[in-house]
């Protein structure tokens, strides 16, 4: 209660302060937007032309330079490999899962709008920072709109200082950026933004999206940093310092309809950090579903039936004896996933003073439904997927969602269950990289990390590492620790491998052979790991090593 009370009278106080400006009225929805010129099909995958130039490039530079992105249906990041002509010229086309902002690994570009179906061109200085960046339709655009409109409307304080974050600050800032999101929302209503005027709808829509975005995702951040300053070593929150999520996103149920029922935030040029964020800290009901491996075990033996105690998710598919046994831990609470999705979303509609179950909400579960990366590939597992997608079925209502829902499942499994192998009579320049890294370390178990040295979990993991890689030095266990020369020259790299005792493998590629392997395996953040068995095959991606699981391989 005095937490409460504390966090009110800041609110007041700081209103009291504000109380001769002039607020903007809070709409529902905003006038004109979204258009409409954006349905559910611009929102599904398809090619895009990449084109342009290098102008002066000196020497010795790449012949490669990546496009990434994520996939904000499927929380799964996308790399494509651009290869650039000795004249400096490049012409790609390539594939999005939908329309959005992507970035450049291995080139001073700018992030940039890219619609599906549109052609991007770029025009880059080599000898210095600057790129023109145009195209066709949308994609034209919003490029040559975005950097002045976010000119005209960006805070000048876009960072929360450090050193003044306490509860008071914080609940000052949230409203700040409150008022700032007030303000434009306004002149998209009032239709007022002159710089718009002579764009299609289609280019507003995601200029205006952009704009709503920015705000939103300051205040997402200072919450980020303030949960992690207030966290002790073991990451368990003080209590004196909390600052509650109800409270400090109440002002997101009045704008419902264009922050959190909006599916145009996946256009916005800060959509990823929205989403994610979002995520996070709202909309995490989702994310904690209690035993998600045990509740899958069929065994009615006495001893394993203990790990059911606090379990209360019901498989579709249980033996009606096992059920009965499950009923004397559990009392009776035993309840089908479907309604474990259910409980979830009217527990966020109850908190956050929600409607009804918008697209953010729904983009939120579609992440739980469809997080592969640190699961088993058994066929348990696809059915276990198969449930859970099944499950959150109800709750998708947004025809994009529903779209990606089965694609993205449906690659999975394809996948999972090697119907889309490599073909060994015609692999890829990334495959036979690939292959003959692993070729020289041939039947041991190979741990793979790619690293920078500008990266710091990069550089803790190793350190934290350091221990195993001793362990099993004298078996049939091989640490290879790979980097961008690039990126991480020798000098500075071998200084830190060296000043630390870095054992295992260290090996340097150069900036093209990165690019081929993030193309490969899909990765445009470091580290990156892969455990390889003794036979080669990929077993786990993005999994700490430990000694349990080389054992394991090593058997």
């Amino acid at each position: 209660m005095k937490t409460i009370i504390t966090a009110m009278l800041a609110v007041l106080t700081f209103t009291c302060c504000m109380a001769r400006e002039k607020k903007p009225a809070i709409k529902a929805r905003l006038k004109g937007y979204p258009s409409g010129a954006i349905d559910e099909y611009h929102f599904h995958a398809g090619k895009a032309i990449v084109k342009g130039r290098f102008v002066n490039r000196t020497e010795h530079r790449s012949s490669t330079f990546n496009v990434t992105g994520t996939d904000l249906f499927s929380n799964q990041e996308f790399v494509r490999t651009i290869n650039i002509e000795p004249d400096g010229s490049f012409l790609e086309l390539i594939s999005l899962p939908h329309s959005g902002w992507v970035y450049f690994g291995g080139a001073e570009i700018p992030p940039a709008f890219i619609a599906v179906g549109d052609t991007l061109d770029l025009l880059i200085n080599g000898t210095g920072d600057e790129t023109i960046i145009s195209g066709s339709g949308a994609t034209g655009e919003v490029n040559s709109v975005w950097p002045r409109l976010e000119t005209q409307f960006a805070s000048k304080e876009t960072r929360t200082p450090w050193e003044e974050m306490n509860r008071e600050f914080m609940l000052e800032w949230k409203n700040r950026k409150v008022r700032e999101l007030d303000r434009i929302a306004s002149a998209i209503d009032a239709d007022t933004i002159t710089l718009l005027n002579g764009c299609s709808d289609y280019a507003k829509d995601v200029l205006k999206t952009s704009l709503l975005a920015m705000p939103l995702e300051q205040a997402l951040v200072a919450l980020h940093q303030w949960w992690w300053r207030t966290r002790s070593e073991d990451r368990k929150p003080n209590p004196a310092l909390t600052i509650s999520s109800d409270s400090f996103f109440d002002f997101l149920s009045a704008r419902q309809s264009y922050l959190m029922d909006n599916p145009l935030m996946i256009l916005a040029a800060d959509g990823g950090g929205v989403v994610n964020n979002m995520e996070f800290y709202v909309l995490n009901a989702y994310l904690y579903l209690v035993n998600d491996m045990e509740r899958w075990c069929k065994s009615t033996d006495s001893d394993e039936l203990g790990s059911y105690k606090e379990n209360f998710i019901l498989p579709y598919n249980y033996d009606p004896g096992l059920h009965r046994e499950m009923l004397e831990y559990d009392k009776g609470r035993l309840i089908p996933v479907a309604d474990y999705y259910s409980m979830c979303s009217d527990s966020i509609r109850s908190r956050f003073k929600f409607d009804h179950t918008g697209f953010m909400m729904q983009l939120c579960l579609l992440h739980r439904v469809l997080d592969f990366d640190f699961e088993g590939s058994d066929g348990c597992f696809l059915t276990r997927k198969a449930e859970e997608l099944a499950g959150a079925i109800p709750q998708f209502t947004d025809p994009s969602i529903c779209h990606h829902a089965v694609d993205v499942y449906r690659r999975f499994v394809i996948e999972r269950e090697g119907s889309a192998r490599i073909d060994a009579s015609n692999p890829t320049p990334g495959d036979s990289l690939f292959q003959s890294l692993k070729e020289k370390y041939a039947g041991n178990v190979i741990y793979m990390d790619f690293w920078g040295i500008g990266c710091g979990p990069c550089r803790k993991g190793m350190l934290d590492q350091r221990t195993l890689v001793e362990q099993y030095k004298e078996t049939p266990v091989r640490f290879l620790y790979i980097c961008n020369e690039k990126d991480s020259p020798r000098e500075p790299s071998e200084k830190f491998l060296t000043d630390n005792n870095i054992q295992g493998e260290h090996i340097f590629i150069s900036s093209d052979e990165w690019n081929l392997l993030t193309n490969k395996f899909q990765f445009n953040a470091i580290p990156f790991t892969l455990l390889i068995d003794r036979n080669g095959n990929i077993v786990e991606k993005n999994v700490p090593p430990t000694a349990a699981k080389l054992d394991e391989l090593l058997k």
